[in-house]
């Protein structure tokens, strides 16, 4: 079965879906009846959808979600408070595995956000590696004011991405704002017409993958994460081994000589 953009679907369960079309992938959350909201079934599924992208070989992957009110609301609230307590701990951790795996995608990760994206919906974006927004998207950490805590990533991914003093008075205060703010602050990239958010990160997603290698992308992911919290020497040692694999891939030679002879000195 193929999407809209012509993607073939790879990977379909509780409400999740992954397709691919060459060298980029788009992973839909499909819960609108639920603002998109994940429950520990959708969870697991988004965790095996996550699993596939290692072996399709992609460069970059959208997350996306279904119409156009909410990316996603983060933890489903009305399935939470079903839960025996059991099953709310093991909700919790598997949101951080979730988001842990999103952040370390061996792929660029572009997150296509229409309307609402608060809580662990807005913990999803942070961990991808580019966020798309609509003009109508709005953002915020709600947990406080709910009996809850952000603790899918946000609390460590907000400060790095916009600083510690922004990211108070979104996680502290329960504060909320508008796209334009959010690119202001660095929170998003890119901001575009509602509704559109979906076509502008596919298109980037094919132009940037027909540019790139995919090891690549893999490798240079996994510089960054496992260079964050290195020492020196560590990350360059793994820096070494990383270029030294890479280069003895026919890939890597045949992209080296396309950028030799476009280079025009």
């Amino acid at each position: 079965m193929t999407d809209e953009h012509g993607a073939e679907t790879v990977f379909e369960q509780n409400g999740i879906r992954l397709a691919r079309d060459g060298h980029s992938a788009l992973l839909t959350i499909e819960r609108e009846a639920r603002r998109n909201s994940l429950d520990n079934a959708a969870l697991e599924s988004m965790m095996s959808a996550l699993d596939r992208l290692p072996s399709l070989r992609v460069a970059a992957c959208v997350i996306a979600s279904a119409g156009t009110k909410a990316f996603c609301a983060g933890s489903d609230l009305k399935a939470l408070l079903s839960y025996p307590l059991d099953e709310k701990v093991r909700h919790t951790r598997l949101f951080l595995r979730t988001m842990a795996a999103v952040d370390e995608a061996p792929c660029a990760t572009i997150a296509a956000i229409e309307g609402f994206c608060l809580g662990g919906g807005l913990e999803l974006a942070l961990a991808c590696d580019r966020r798309v927004a609509s003009e109508q998207a709005v953002f915020g950490f709600p947990e406080i004011g709910v009996g809850a805590l952000p603790t899918g990533g946000g609390t460590l991914r907000a400060p790095r991405a916009i600083g510690l003093a922004r990211a108070r008075d979104l996680l502290v205060f329960g504060d909320r704002i508008d796209a334009r703010t959010a690119a202001e602050w660095g929170l998003v990239g890119h901001v575009c017409a509602a509704g559109e958010t979906r076509d502008t990160a596919w298109a980037m997603a094919n132009d940037y993958a027909t540019r790139v290698n995919p090891r690549s992308v893999s490798l240079l992911k996994q510089l960054i994460h496992n260079g964050f919290s290195s020492p020196e020497r560590a990350t360059h040692a793994v820096a070494m081994l990383s270029d030294e694999i890479l280069l003895a891939t026919e890939e890597s030679n045949r992209q080296m000589n396309e950028g030799v002879n476009k280079d025009p000195r």
